[in-house]
């Protein structure tokens, strides 16, 4: 490797990421040297974004909300998982054409290997319909989840858009049918970006043996996931996923395996390696 390997975190309003810091590591991991950093890019700037950055010979970028899906159009070649969620957040600006892959869904299966939870023993319940759930759902439903359940705001308007995944069942957030679905899940993920202190859903809806992920993270712990550790559950927010995402796109663009150890520590994560 001569020039620097040059990555970026793409996304809007992008207030807090690790991922410039994770994207340092794992380059300095295998060696190579390289920059990373975060760009605010509103939707409408996506398109001259991307052409500046593939003309200063940037290597690849991530791209976080609520850019995943309108990158789409901009991209030659889009693998079939990422075609299939229309959610990409791996963009690699090859000479030969721009290439895209979602690394949301496999990284979640990576993180519950690593928790020892395989998918076939699992009721899960999604709590958000956007493009990153679309995406976990998809990995989960290939990989042979027992049981997969959505909560959205419209979920009949949501199940259109999401037709061809059928095994998916669907409640309405608040609703008493969510509720039930909450307590008898094992394995709970919120997939929207909303924060808030007293979590997305009522906590004493979720039954204390399930493990709770957050796809949300900030420089501090997430109120509702202390409490919720405090009680006993298993609990993750959001930098795991973006720890084993990050790999997933560090090998996409080096074609290098980056031991996982050096990305938790950079961004102070224990527990995964």
């Amino acid at each position: 490797m001569t020039a620097p390997c040059r990555l970026a975190v793409l996304g809007d309003p992008l207030t807090f990421t690790l991922s410039p810091e994770l994207h340092r590591a794992g380059l300095a991991a295998i060696g190579w040297s390289g920059t990373s950093e975060a760009l605010r890019t509103p939707l409408e700037d996506l398109a001259a974004r991307l052409d500046h950055l593939a003309a200063a010979g940037y290597r690849g970028v991530n791209l976080t909300h609520p850019l995943k899906q309108a990158v789409l159009a901009r991209l030659a070649r889009v693998s079939a998982p990422a075609r299939r969620a229309a959610s990409v957040n791996t963009v690699g600006f090859d000479p030969n054409g721009w290439w895209g892959e979602t690394t949301d869904g496999p990284g979640f299966l990576d993180l519950l290997a690593l928790l020892g939870r395989p998918p076939a023993r699992e009721r899960v319940v999604l709590l958000g319909a956007g493009g990153a759930a679309r995406s976990l759902a998809l990995a989960l439903i290939e990989a042979g989840v027992a049981e997969l359940g959505v909560c959205a705001r419209d979920p009949e308007g949501a199940a259109v858009t999401w037709r061809e995944l059928a095994l998916v069942s669907w409640t309405r957030w608040d609703s008493s049918a969510a509720r039930a679905a909450l307590e008898s899940a094992t394995l709970v993920v919120h997939a929207t970006p909303l924060q808030r202190a007293e979590g997305p859903v009522p906590l004493e809806w979720i039954g204390r043996s399930a493990a709770i992920v957050d796809l949300v993270y900030g420089p501090d712990p997430l109120p509702w996931l202390v409490r919720a550790h405090v009680s006993g559950r298993q609990t993750f927010d959001g930098r795991a996923l973006l720890a084993l995402q990050a790999r997933r796109s560090l090998r996409l663009w080096t074609g290098c395996d980056v031991p996982l150890g050096a990305l938790t520590r950079a961004i102070g994560l224990s527990g995964l390696e």
